[in-house]
């Protein structure tokens, strides 16, 4: 039996990057807080990562955040994404593999990792579960079609 040990043989060795991710969308940092709560409604996600000039520089990682800021008095339509985001990034880099993605998202309890290249532009977001999807669907042998002469 022909030995797998080969780390291209297994899903959790897809770079990321080959995982074909959508550039992510972004909020700046002068956005407003109300805009980032609309916003991550709308695609029901609990974290959005902000940039400037499609460079990471922090996150948005609490649900409805324009809520929280209206509860504590403040108008969000008056507060910056900027004032809130969170600067402590856990990110990986496009051509990080799977397993390595997966790692820090279960070490720190990660739903969504953002995915940078090496100038630190975002490639794209991804869940724990699309990681897992795409890489056994790239990973996954394609159908053969025969050729009739």
């Amino acid at each position: 039996m022909p030995s797998s040990s080969s780390s291209s043989s297994s899903p959790d060795a897809v770079p990321l990057k080959e995982l074909a991710a959508e550039k992510a969308g972004v909020l700046h940092p002068d956005d407003s807080v109300e805009t980032a709560g609309e916003r991550m409604r709308e695609h029901d996600a609990s974290m959005w990562p902000v940039a400037e000039d499609r460079k990471l520089v922090g996150i948005i990682d609490k649900e409805n955040p324009d809520w929280q800021i209206g509860g504590h008095g403040h108008d969000p339509k008056d507060w910056q994404v900027g004032h809130i985001m969170s600067r402590d990034l856990l990110y990986c880099h496009e051509d990080d593999d799977c397993a390595t993605a997966r790692q820090l998202m279960e070490t720190h309890d990660l739903s969504y990792l953002p995915v940078v290249d090496r100038d630190m532009r975002i490639v794209g977001i991804f869940s724990r579960e699309e990681i897992q999807e795409k890489a056994e669907a790239k990973h996954s042998p394609q159908p053969q079609t025969s050729k009739r002469s």
